[in-house]
């Protein structure tokens, strides 16, 4: 190589460092003052640089900011979007007002095809909006309603069309892979016979599922930095994609896990899916739903299978120890069995001698307002409904230091018939000082029963079989009714509490 050659090539590489990848920007009018750029993590955006601005002009190192999407984030909390993609930006504002319709992209192949987008689905969903405002207003009027419908359907069209234009032309760019995890599964008809009946009515459903995740690369970080897979992500696990049903969201969630390669270290991707995942079904309200916390502990978090690197030893064992309290109350598992004195301190109750065909078990405390009204409602359930049809309720009350009296003045005042029992203040001094004496009547987990059956919130209504396995849980007053009629076959009994009405409902916010 000649020496010219070489100090050429050396010059130009010297160069490219020096320059690095910049993102330019100018806001048309803006004073001089601090601006801020802010990085996605799913829908939500965080710090990530700060500079200052001068006569509208100002610039970020690209090379200190991974892929993804970005904001600049102006005063007034005013922002803006761009892609960050190994690619130098140069974006014009022309109207603070009027960002995205006055934005120029000077240079940069993601971002010019992403203004081009957003300004075509702008377009698509104020159409749209417009053609579903005239089926509304169209009443009774046929003909106007099927113009209408013919307009959604054309704009559908035209929308579906233009997102694969846009995908075709960019696959190799971030903005390709963002288009790409936005549009909907195109679906085919069912299969029919040769009267036109549907011959697999899982066809449809079975097709969307398995295409669901088509061309979506796992091991591109870049994707969990923007909000268009943490929103693919939630519609895939909720009404709209799976059937909610605990065994169900299992199998898909373990599909979906096992194709990001979660062996490798720091693989982004897989953290953010099995989080979300994790932490959507943790939060639950839905009866049965933490069951899919619990399979993804046991298989993602918890040893054996501790795939969870971003997870220090303190937070994982809290987890990992917060699986073991719901897995003691899972639903289709085997009831803790219960050993209770009643308010006499004499007799002992054990919960797997109740003969009968259902057992309610409520867990509540006679302080608490939510069950001062939610237990009356339980005794006349059982006096009106239950005990003739062998159903029957074992209630263990709050009933330690001051709560004793108040237990029993309560089952007085109230005339509860049920089975009432309790961690008794006289049985409760006794287990503090020295358990042993107590076991020859009961169990460590009979005195520990808020630990046993995860009692954080009362009133709490467990429904178990006449095997004492447990079939449904977390429910309020009215579900309660719901279920055990139709598991006794009396579904077309008037109910006393109607579950629609809002007394009878299931809301948290009045638990204790």
């Amino acid at each position: 190589m000649s020496k010219k050659i070489f100090i050429a090539l050396l010059v130009s590489f010297s160069f490219s460092i020096a320059y690095g990848q910049k993102l330019n920007f100018e806001v048309k009018g803006l004073k001089d003052t601090t601006v801020f750029l802010a990085k996605y993590l799913g829908p939500k955006l965080y710090y990530a640089d700060t500079t200052t601005t001068v006569k509208g002009k100002f610039s970020f190192d690209g090379t200190k900011h991974p892929r993804g999407l970005y904001a600049v984030v102006l005063p007034g909390v005013k922002w803006f979007e761009f892609i960050n993609d190994n690619e130098d930006v140069d974006m014009t504002i022309g109207d603070q007002a009027d960002m995205i319709n006055s934005m120029k992209v000077n240079k940069g192949a993601n971002n010019k095809a992403f203004y081009e987008y957003i300004l075509f689905m702008t377009d698509k969903k104020q159409r749209g909006s417009k053609a579903n405002e005239e089926y509304k207003n169209a009443g009774d009027d046929e003909a106007a309603k099927k113009a209408a419908m013919d307009k959604i359907k054309a704009i559908g069209k035209e929308t579906t069309a233009g997102q694969k234009k846009f995908y075709e032309a960019n696959k190799e760019r971030f903005i390709g892979t963002m288009v790409r995890m936005s549009m909907d599964v195109e679906l085919p008809e069912p299969p029919k016979d040769k009267d036109g009946n549907i011959t697999d009515s899982n066809y449809v459903y079975n097709y969307y599922i398995e295409h669901y995740w088509d061309d979506i690369d796992f091991k591109d970080p870049a994707i969990v930095r923007t909000p268009v897979y943490h929103n693919k992500l939630d519609k895939y696990f909720s009404q709209q994609g799976l059937i909610q049903i605990p065994d169900s969201i299992t199998k898909y969630a373990k599909i979906l896990c096992d194709k990001m390669e979660y062996g490798s270290l720091e693989n982004q991707v897989f953290q953010y899916t099995v989080h979300h995942i994790t932490q959507k079904y943790e939060a639950s309200k839905i009866m049965g739903m933490d069951k899919v916390f619990l399979f993804m502990a046991d298989n993602y978090y918890c040893e054996p299978n501790n795939h969870a690197w971003w997870m220090n030893e303190e937070n994982t064992e809290k987890l990992c120890g917060r699986a073991d309290d719901i897995r003691r109350t899972i639903i289709g598992g085997p009831s803790p069995m219960l050993i209770l004195p009643d308010s006499t301190e004499k007799n002992w109750i054990n919960s797997y001698k109740i003969d009968a065909d259902y057992t309610v078990l409520y867990f509540w405390d006679p302080n608490c307002g939510h069950c001062k009204k939610t237990t009356p409602k339980l005794e006349h359930l059982y006096k009106e409904k239950f005990k003739e049809r062998n159903i029957e309720i074992y209630a263990v009350g709050k009933a330690t230091g001051e709560d004793f009296e108040a237990w029993k003045k309560y089952i007085r005042d109230n005339d509860l018939t049920f089975i009432n029992v309790g961690l008794t203040d006289g049985i409760y001094k006794q287990a503090m000082e020295d358990p042993r004496p107590l076991l020859q009547y009961t169990t460590l987990q009979s005195l520990n029963y808020t630990d046993t059956y995860d009692i954080y919130s009362t009133p709490r209504i467990f429904v178990l079989d006449k095997d004492k396995v447990i079939k449904f849980k977390q429910l309020s007053i009215g579900q309660l009714e719901e279920i055990l009629d139709n598991l006794t076959g009396h579904s077309d009994d008037p109910k006393l509490y109607p579950k629609e009405d809002p007394e009878n409902g299931n809301n948290p916010d009045d638990e204790h």
